[in-house]
């Protein structure tokens, strides 16, 4: 069941992904030509503001599934009332909270922007998109028990539907009115709709959600609560100023029409991220149900087949963005909006390490290990604003990425396994290392011979370009990881599930039967 409801998960967030990654490209386009690039700046240092202020909602939707994960595998309603009742009264805290930094942060807006800018009501704009924050912390916990349950298709279902119509209104607005307030003013709507129906659909799943109002949790299990949620408070930091703090140190440092250029990069990066998160964010849940039901030694063999897993797909993703990123860009908008290749390359090194620290992230967080290492994120944190702001000086733009990788190599790299092999699998931790080098290095050496390739047929950037670096790029890295690992234990296990997914129940739902029917 578990295998099952992962794969329902992968599926439709995969397909909602795509599906974000059609619509967000045509609303780019068409918001660069009638607004211009300094607007896709400003929506990226604005996003980057909020996402800080994040921090006083920081660990605590991991914290919240976390917790529901037993109680729904014991059936027990009351206790999940209890937790319910204490997320919605917490995120009410959490929205005034947003609300009320993000007011006090209001006059200082102009000292993130590096020179002059033609754009007006940027205040009205900044207020915008806090509003739109902040109204989403007042139905978010109802997605906790649906992904808890491992039903997250359900959500992304309903968030592809409601992309679509957003997306297209957008279009509409953008080619009519030319008035971006109109057009912010009509996103936050939306969401806040979509907001309102996933918390309608989770209390149609779970009738009981609206009964047990006055439902408290025993003073152990709310301690319990507590603490894991202080300790991932402090594991987050780093990684919401991992992701935040990059567009403020560019506006700041390179101005904010450099902001504009790296989020036509971070369109693509983000939404592949987004994708490759859903395939394993999919499998969260089972993971943490495997944590209550299973042997360390069948934990860890399962750990060892995501690690693979995050190796090939991000290894391949990573090879296929050297070769494709710049020439798409040049296609889609022209030479003017191109990063030169040492910047691409930073960009791409932050997207490979990140991606490559999935399974140590999915099994820390569903096995409850949350306290152990809690201050070192402080440090990470501190590393990652120190090294970019010095890297930006010295050598532009691409040393703010460098600086976010630096950061997660001090940290990240070797205590999150060092912890897990120590506490979950009771394994010599220095396999894990060895084996993530050999992955690298292979990834490396894929990267090397299709890039040779690649640029001994075309230099110049096509339609036609794009298509046969896609062709190569396709071919060399997947037939050279298959040729040197199909005999591993890990390989033969994702092929069986494989097979068995075919053959499953699964493939008779009648959307993904029609996909994937030969007629």
């Amino acid at each position: 069941m578990r295998i099952e409801n992962s794969i329902r998960n992968m599926f439709f967030g995969v397909s909602g992904q795509v599906i974000s990654l059609i619509m967000g490209m045509i609303v780019r386009t068409v918001f660069i030509y009638t607004l211009g690039i300094e607007y896709v700046g400003v929506e990226g240092l604005f996003s980057s503001v909020l996402l800080i202020l994040s921090l006083t909602n920081l660990g605590f939707d991991t914290a919240m599934i976390y917790s529901l994960y037993k109680p729904l595998a014991e059936k027990d309603t009351i206790k999940i009332q209890a937790y319910m009742n204490l997320f919605k009264k917490a995120y009410r805290i959490i929205g005034a909270a947003v609300c009320v930094i993000g007011l006090l942060l209001l006059p200082f807006l102009p000292y993130l922007l590096n020179g002059d800018t033609r754009i007006d009501h940027l205040n009205a704009i900044y207020l915008l998109f806090l509003l739109q924050s902040v109204m989403s912390y007042y139905f978010v916990h109802k997605q906790a028990i649906i992904i808890a349950d491992q039903r997250h298709h359900i959500i992304s279902k309903i968030h592809s539907v409601f992309i679509v119509m957003t997306n297209l209104c957008l279009i509409v607005l953008l080619l009519t009115t030319k008035n971006y307030i109109v057009v912010l003013s009509t996103q936050v709507a939306f969401r806040v709709m979509e907001n309102v129906y996933i918390a309608r659909k989770a209390n149609q799943l779970y009738p009981f959600l609206m009964e047990g109002a006055h439902a408290t949790l025993p003073k152990k299990d709310r301690k319990q609560f507590f603490s894991n949620l202080y300790a991932l408070f402090l594991y987050k930091i780093s990684g919401v100023v991992i992701h935040g703090a990059d567009n403020i140190i560019i506006s700041v440092f390179a101005g904010i029409a450099f902001v504009g250029m790296y989020a036509n990069y971070l369109l693509i990066i983000s939404t592949i991220t987004t994708l490759l998160g859903y395939l394993f964010h999919s499998i969260t849940a089972s993971v943490g149900n495997l944590h209550v039901e299973e042997s360390a030694e069948k934990k860890y063999f399962i750990f060892r087949v995501i690690r693979f897993t995050n190796f090939w797909i991000f290894g391949f993703c990573a090879i296929c963005l050297w070769n494709l990123f710049n020439p798409f860009i040049t296609v889609w908008l022209g030479d003017e909006y191109v990063l030169n290749m040492f910047i691409v390359f930073a960009i791409i090194l932050n997207f490979f390490t990140a991606g490559m620290q999935n399974a140590t992230t999915t099994f820390r967080e569903t096995t409850g290990l949350f306290r152990k290492g809690k201050y070192r994120p402080i440090i990470a944190a501190g590393i990652n604003i120190l090294v970019s702001i010095i890297l930006a000086k010295e050598i532009g733009l691409a040393g703010v990425f460098i600086g976010t990788v630096i950061s997660r190599w001090s940290v990240y790299f070797w205590y999150d396994p060092y912890i897990l092999f120590r506490y979950v699998f009771f394994q010599p931790v220095r396999f894990h290392f060895i084996r993530y080098m050999v992955y690298t290095l292979i990834v490396v050496i894929a990267a090397i011979i299709t890039d040779f390739i690649a640029r001994s047929f075309f230099t110049t950037y096509t339609m036609w370009t794009i298509l046969f670096r896609g062709t190569i790029c396709i071919f060399i890295p997947n037939v050279l990881f298959y040729l040197l690992f199909r005999k591993t234990e890990e390989f033969n296990y994702l092929y069986h599930v494989a097979k068995r997914i075919v053959s499953t129940k699964l493939m008779k739902h009648p959307v993904v039967e029609k996909t994937f029917s030969h007629k």
